[in-house]
């Protein structure tokens, strides 16, 4: 419950001054990146556009290219394991009890849309066993934010995390590299932070140290995406927003011109059809006979060519894969999927990003299960693990897997039935082959090359 008899350190009180102070900028980047990937556009459209595209009120338009920049490359990421003499399998087994292997996809696919993302180690009382769970950056609402040294770029001096309860407070923690306080205030933002002790709690603030008393270390590890040496990351879709709203223009542009030009109109001379109304089926009139005739004239006016609109629009989809090295053939540009040479030239980009992302987010990584490993030390038990061990991760290629051809597979010795099996013939179809002519002059010219090769082998000894 609140104490507002518990005394606030004088640091502290700078600290909670700090919070929710500048990066303001930052902060909204981050709800606007956020919206963009779930497909929050904010795109115009007029009463007519949203009849004929039978969109309700509220409800968005858009051809949503920002998730693909940002998964692809994702996906690329994917941790398997640490390298730590010694401590492999107790390091791999926190990971595989915290479900990492699910998890670790959040954070990147968080740190890359965002630019920042978190991971707060704390240690798991009733599994004992450190514990790692996503933060998303503060967006000026909720989430945590790591607060640098203005003097010292990259040296923290704080985390904080922000976050509304269930009794409509605000709650607040800050995260010292030797302890934790914790503080909350009414939900409409008003009036002054207030310690925070829950009942159980034995002390405020909770001291965050070793058995030896030493400092444990800020438990919130940030991940940032193309920091570039900076305290803070750039998002993936920071320069890929703006072709994002041109692309969507472009888009009501050509679905306009569609709903107006691109079929025929039909006119008439000498009648009234019906109420002028520009749709497909509508009529251009005049009551008025043609000139010298007092019949009827009936003719139409053929639909326009929207070749040039379409490639406009394709244009800036071009230009977002372009702008984010994102290969073409993940937004399905030119139809069939390229050759092996081919993609592998086209992924030459993403590849490389998919490298500096590991150099990155691998150090992050390497952080956390340094935490976890210090509080392994102090919480923890057996196996006693050596704190000063390196631990370097590992990660699987960025690189795509492409199959290898019947005839690689025949070269490394694959045999035949598996081949056969993966190509999806039965157990019965392969019986048949097997007791084929071909299939069994194979097998014994395959017996004979044996046979001389173990022969070789035993003259020579």
């Amino acid at each position: 419950m609140p104490d507002a008899l518990l005394a606030i350190p004088e640091e502290s009180k700078r600290y909670l001054d700090m919070v929710g102070g500048a990066g303001s900028e930052r902060l909204d980047r981050y709800r606007a990146y956020r919206e963009y990937y779930n497909g929050d556009h904010n795109t115009q459209l007029t009463d007519r556009q949203r009849a004929y595209l039978q969109i309700k009120i509220g409800a968005e338009f858009n051809d949503n290219y920002c998730p693909v920049v940002v998964d692809v490359l994702a996906e690329r990421l994917e941790v398997t394991g640490f390298n730590a003499e010694g401590q492999d399998e107790d390091l791999w087994q926190w990971w595989d009890d915290n479900r990492m292997d699910h998890n670790q996809g959040v954070v990147h696919t968080a740190a890359i849309r965002d630019g920042d993302a978190y991971v707060l180690v704390q240690w798991d009382n009733d599994n004992a066993r450190p514990d790692f769970a996503y933060e998303p950056a503060f967006d000026g609402s909720e989430g945590v934010e790591v607060v640098y040294d203005p003097d010292c770029r990259g040296r923290p001096l704080f985390a904080v995390k922000q976050w509304r309860d269930g009794q409509k407070r605000r709650r607040l923690n800050l995260y010292m590299p030797d302890r934790v306080e914790k503080y909350v205030r009414n939900d409409d933002e008003a009036g002054n932070w207030l310690p925070y002790q829950p009942e159980g709690d034995e002390s405020w603030p909770i001291p965050w140290v070793s058995g030896d008393g030493e400092a444990l270390g800020i438990p919130l590890i940030h991940f940032r995406h193309q920091d570039k040496g900076y305290n803070y990351g750039k998002s993936e879709l920071r320069d890929v927003v703006p072709l994002q709203n041109a692309l969507n223009k472009a888009i009501i542009d050509l679905v306009a011109a569609a709903d107006t030009t691109a079929f025929r109109i039909y006119w008439m001379l000498g009648d009234d059809p019906s109420d002028l109304e520009v749709t497909p089926g509508s009529w251009i009139f005049s009551s008025k006979p043609p000139s010298g005739d007092d019949g009827v004239a009936v003719g139409f006016f053929p639909g326009e060519d929207l070749s040039r609109l379409i490639e406009f629009k394709d244009a800036f989809v071009t230009e977002i894969a372009r702008i984010s090295r994102t290969p073409g053939h993940h937004f399905q540009i030119g139809g069939n999927r390229p050759a092996e040479g081919t993609l592998k030239q086209e992924e030459a980009g993403l590849v490389a990003k998919a490298g500096k992302a590991m150099k990155s987010f691998g150090n992050s990584w390497e952080d956390v299960i340094v935490m976890a490993r210090k509080l392994w030390a102090t919480f923890g038990g057996e196996p006693v693990l050596n704190p000063d061990e390196p631990i370097n991760v590992q990660w699987a290629s960025a690189e795509v897997r492409t199959d290898p051809t019947v005839d690689e597979k025949l070269k490394a010795g694959v045999p035949r039935e598996i081949i056969w099996r993966e190509m999806g013939y039965s157990p019965d179809e392969i019986e048949e082959m097997k007791e084929t002519d071909e299939y069994q002059q194979r097998q014994a010219q395959a017996q004979v090359m044996l046979a001389l090769a173990e022969q070789g082998g035993q003259d020579e000894g």
